[in-house]
């Protein structure tokens, strides 16, 4: 029996793109959000989340699509990344996938570092999809920027 990934697709843009479900916590709608002075253009700003303050990620501009047409019709998957919580804003939140190891092809060097959070490409009867790995979205400057952005 082959390995199996549970992971959480969603598209950008007519791009298909998955998460291991192990790092979603939960979907939610999005709302507006609070801009944080001085963050990077894709840091969308934060929002009351349960107990806490959550950081929101547009990952349309994080990984250089158009901007939304409509930002309330986005999706925001809340995702953890070490001790983190943070939402990534996506056009659509697909479904729950089962993966088999012999689907995820090694990703392809393209794009420079940029494609460092591209841990895999899950190939589907229809779909190249990418696999994105939660703990690389970020580089080491944007985290420290987003530690801020929570502490702000």
């Amino acid at each position: 029996m082959s390995v199996e990934l549970k992971a959480v697709s969603f598209e950008i843009d007519d791009e298909k793109f998955a998460i291991d479900i192990n790092h979603v916590d939960t979907v939610i709608e999005y709302q507006k959000t609070t801009k944080v002075p001085e963050a990077s253009d894709f840091i969308e700003g934060i929002v009351n989340f349960r107990d806490g303050v959550l950081p929101i990620i547009n990952l349309r501009l994080k990984f250089n699509y158009p901007q939304f047409q409509d930002k309330y019709k986005a999706k925001v998957l809340v995702v953890k990344a070490g001790e983190k919580k943070f939402g990534l804003m996506v056009d659509e939140v697909k479904e729950v996938m089962n993966i088999k190891q012999e689907q995820i092809e090694e990703s392809p060097s393209v794009g420079g570092t940029k494609a460092d959070y591209i841990s895999g490409i899950i190939k589907t009867e229809e779909d190249m999809i990418f696999l994105i790995d939660v703990e690389k979205i970020l580089s080491a400057e944007e985290k420290i920027e987003l530690d801020k952005v929570i502490r702000s």
